[in-house]
């Protein structure tokens, strides 16, 4: 399904949904990707990428660590 069929089938379904708890969960993200990210963790993620970049071999790849945990358990 391409990207304006996916819109075409969920501006229908909105249309007609009545579940009040749904529509709100909908409006608080849609609030929430309009606000973007904020400058406290536009500040973190530079701060991490610039540590990654400066030594990228000191960073662990997530599946070791997954793998290492699972044996640990």
């Amino acid at each position: 399904m391409d990207i304006q069929s996916i819109k075409v089938d969920l501006i229908h379904w909105l249309t007609e949904l009545q579940d009040r708890t749904i529509l709100e969960q909908l409006q608080a993200f849609k609030n929430r990707q309009e606000e973007g990210i904020s400058d406290a963790h536009k500040a973190l993620l530079d701060e991490r990428i610039a540590f990654y970049q400066k030594d990228p071999d000191s960073v662990l790849d997530l599946d070791d660590v997954m793998k290492d945990l699972e044996k640990e358990l």
